[in-house]
């Protein structure tokens, strides 16, 4: 889990897409043609000059950014054990997602559930009690009827996966939800004793997508939510490796 799950083009293409620029405004005001910014988001290497004039275009972070874009972004090293907790990783390789395995002082349970239910069982011992549910989108609730454990989301997920609603500064145990729009409108984040389940939301060095440029400011505005927790607040996304909220504050390229 030490490679970023954004490279510079999808940063790019993602910032692009929530200040609804197009592909010719986009390069004309970076100074650059229309073909050399589609090969840019295709996945060619920026010169340093491109990197800065995309960021001032696209309203991101240069220096960040930059560290992207040479490979110089590195995720720090993360704990998962927070005093009575420990969290585990399971990725879910047929959705390409990360669920967690939680045992807490008060119960044993998953965050999502794309996938990896073998993972979570052998995590836990046992199976989970209850699946908390960052958002709704399909890598994160495919396998929720194969755990069969009570599920806990949004108020307005709950609903259709027969789970029960969790509004915004409710607790489940031990966490706080906290509701994080942008990404999804039923994006949840579970804050914890030291550590955080971002869904979506946050991804080391980026953010998630907003699914349509309305939403963009709302993503901004979530991740910016997070990044108010404590500075050493570990943060566990459904996609990448985990980051802190110090590391974030340095090293994302959004102006978050």
């Amino acid at each position: 889990m030490t490679r970023l799950e954004d490279d510079f083009c999808d940063i790019v293409r993602k910032a692009r897409f929530g200040l609804s620029l197009g592909e010719e405004e986009a390069a004309r005001s970076a100074g650059i043609t229309t073909g050399r910014l589609r090969d840019l988001e295709a996945g060619a290497q920026p010169s340093a000059h491109e990197v800065e004039r995309l960021a001032e275009v696209l309203r991101l972070r240069g220096g960040p950014l930059q560290a992207i874009a040479t490979g110089g972004c590195a995720p720090p090293q993360v704990a998962r054990s927070f005093g009575g907790w420990t969290v585990t990783p399971v990725f879910a390789e047929d959705v390409g997602a990360y669920c967690y395995a939680v045992a807490s002082p008060s119960g044993r349970f998953a965050v999502d559930a794309g996938g990896g239910l073998l993972g979570i069982r052998r995590a836990l011992g046992g199976e989970p009690q209850a699946v908390l549910l960052t958002h709704g989108h399909r890598d994160h609730v495919e396998a929720l009827a194969a755990f069969g454990a009570p599920a806990y989301a949004h108020p307005s997920l709950a609903a259709a996966v027969g789970g029960t609603a969790l509004s915004d500064g409710e607790e489940i145990f031990g966490l706080r939800a906290l509701h994080c729009p942008g990404h999804s409108p039923d994006m949840l984040t579970f804050a914890g004793p030291g550590f955080a389940f971002v869904g979506d939301t946050l991804f080391a060095g980026s953010l998630g997508r907003a699914r349509v440029a309305e939403e963009y400011p709302a993503l901004l505005e979530s991740a910016r939510r997070i990044l108010s927790l404590p500075p050493d607040t570990a943060l566990f996304a459904g996609h990448g490796p985990p980051t802190t909220v110090a590391a974030e504050r340095l090293q994302n390229a959004f102006p978050i």
